[in-house]
């Protein structure tokens, strides 16, 4: 079965850059524009993300992130907020300072998440403390979370999130190479190829640094992690929670043919085999007959004949599911229609989009690596979701 994303139902985008952005009286096809926010202002920008406030931060690939003090005004520019660059291996493309967290209101004080690869290559995620302005994060209390050591230089993953639950995610890649060699992302009893779900409220984990949560699907299996929250993932660069906590979106980078995103109503994640390397999409990986049973085909996917080589997700808005690829720059709106997903025709942007995040007041933003820039999504005819 081939679930292309190029179908007939249409959707056009604009980019302001290019053009000034629309207004729905204008055109009522126009659904999604690009605005230029901060332009050439940063270095191999790789996430962005806000505290809770009127801040804004953006993390770079040698280990800075940069914080942008009011959102609404970013001619004031940026100022660094930590600098890691003496612990972070970042000589991969892949390889670096990857994404960054605050922890919900629920958890005790107000610390920094950080994801990375280590000098060593291994991925790192912990946690640093925050000075009492908010406007910078001592290097010196880095407190190591977990770690795990990475095979291969690539599919490192390394998005962290808090979702709905306000428990921490973790995506990590299958190890890298090609073709998964070890055959990580089809054993949970290794978290490479796999997202993660563990409690680090200190409140709940005390001095432990982080607890597994009772309900994650393989607690009690001797032949699993139980911190694995779902598997089968070749490198789940970018996932997304929904505005109202029920879903979960997961883009997983492909091999040589096929990009792929699924969502999901966060229940039926629990315990979810995407299906890498059994599967490349929805089709058989290597072999021409696959026995592709337990798996979840994804909702979205493209070739790369069709539109690039690497997937880039992405973010819920209130029209539906945007995600982009890194290689050709597409970016594409998809909703929903009844049980499935669609996506209209993309949007050549001409960036290098490496990801997407968002503002305290619910606003996207597209990340520019190459550009060192960032834009910002607007909807002219509605307002984004929470």
């Amino acid at each position: 079965m081939q679930v292309s994303v190029l179908r007939s139902f249409f959707v056009m985008f604009l980019v302001a850059a290019l053009t000034p952005p629309v207004t729905a009286a204008e055109t009522a096809q126009a659904t999604v524009a690009l605005e230029a926010w901060m332009v050439n202002a940063f270095e191999q920008p790789t996430y962005v993300t806000h505290a809770g406030d009127e801040r804004l931060f953006v993390t770079e690939q040698a280990g800075t992130v940069q914080v942008v003090p009011d959102v609404a005004d970013p001619s004031t520019g940026a100022q660094l907020f930590l600098d890691i660059t003496d612990r972070v291996g970042s000589s991969g493309s892949e390889q670096g300072l990857l994404s960054m967290a605050f922890p919900p209101e629920s958890h005790a004080g107000s610390p920094v998440y950080v994801s990375y690869t280590a000098l060593d290559g291994g991925t790192v995620v912990s946690r640093l403390d925050v000075a009492e302005d908010g406007l910078s994060a001592d290097p010196d209390s880095e407190r190591v979370i977990l770690t795990h050591p990475q095979p291969y230089p690539n599919h490192n993953g390394g998005l962290i999130l808090f979702g709905p639950d306000d428990l921490l995610y973790i995506g990590l890649g299958d190890g890298g190479s090609g073709g998964d060699p070890e055959g990580n992302a089809q054993n949970p009893d290794t978290w490479l190829g796999s997202i993660l779900r563990i409690d680090v409220n200190p409140d709940v984990v005390g001095d432990a640094g982080y607890a597994v949560p009772a309900e994650n699907p393989f607690v009690g299996d001797a032949d699993a992690q139980p911190e694995v929250w779902m598997y089968g993932l070749r490198n789940p660069w970018r996932f997304a929670f929904d505005a109202a906590g029920t879903m979960i979106a997961v883009a997983d980078v492909g091999q040589n043919a096929v990009e792929e995103a699924t969502i999901l109503p966060l229940e039926a994640a629990r315990g979810a085999n995407l299906g890498w390397p059994i599967l490349e999409g929805t089709f058989c990986y290597e072999v021409a007959d696959c026995d592709s049973t337990g798996t979840i085909l994804p909702s979205l996917e493209y070739t790369h004949e069709e539109g690039g080589c690497s997937v880039t997700g992405g973010e819920f808005i209130e029209a539906g599911y945007l995600y982009a690829d890194y290689c050709s720059g597409l970016l594409w709106l998809a909703t929903q229609t009844g049980d499935g997903w669609e996506a209209g025709m993309p949007l050549e942007t001409r960036l290098s989009i490496s990801s997407f995040g968002r503002g305290s007041d619910g606003a996207v933003y597209v990340v520019d690596r190459a550009g060192g820039s960032i834009y910002h999504v607007v909807v002219p005819s509605a307002h984004f979701g929470a």
